[in-house]
């Protein structure tokens, strides 16, 4: 099973309550009431997941067992599911890498571009790396649109990564799992 941030939830414990309408799995530092403590709530088909890693709500009942393990685009989706919480951060290292791989490592010919389309992204991929590094906002519009009229919007590179708590609920998720019987 892999962890995704270093969390150690292997010492927690966790107390498990179940009633015929809903259950509760509380993983817990011995330590601490609240440090690294992560709270899953099923009820009514959602699940409620609070605690130190902030609030999320998922369209789906979360049932640990060993074999289901935990999908982070499985539950990604479901956290997605008419809801305006965002997973993602913008990842402006991972895209600048991206620009770079396309500008300095043969990314444009091998998408194709040649002549004087590969001559205009060379241009727009230089001006996009010099504001990756601004906020996601101004990186975004500049992409967008000063990109090149040839340009589909699905090929702007824009880089996100899964937000660190929703990383480590995931973790705690795993750990769970992990001790359900077969």
């Amino acid at each position: 099973m892999k962890n995704r941030t270093g969390i150690n939830f292997k010492e927690h414990d966790l107390l498990i309550t179940k009633t015929p309408s809903f259950s509760k799995y509380d993983l817990k530092s011995p330590k601490s009431d609240f440090i690294y403590r992560v709270i899953f709530i099923n009820i009514d088909g959602i699940m409620i997941v609070k605690g130190d890693f902030g609030n999320w709500i998922f369209c789906r009942e979360f049932h640990p067992s060993k074999k289901e393990g935990v999908s982070d685009s499985y539950w990604v989706e479901k956290l997605k599911i008419s809801s305006t919480q965002d997973p993602y951060n913008f990842d402006s290292e991972g895209t600048e890498k991206s620009i770079k791989e396309m500008l300095y490592e043969g990314g444009l010919e091998d998408y194709g571009y040649e002549g004087e389309e590969l001559e205009r992204m060379k241009v727009y991929l230089e001006e996009c790396l010099s504001c990756v590094t601004d906020s996601e906002w101004e990186y975004t519009y500049f992409a967008y649109y000063d990109k090149p009229d040839f340009l589909d919007a699905e090929r702007v590179i824009l880089c996100k990564s899964l937000d660190p708590s929703l990383l480590a609920v995931f973790d705690a998720f795993d750990e769970i799992c992990s001790r359900m019987e077969e």
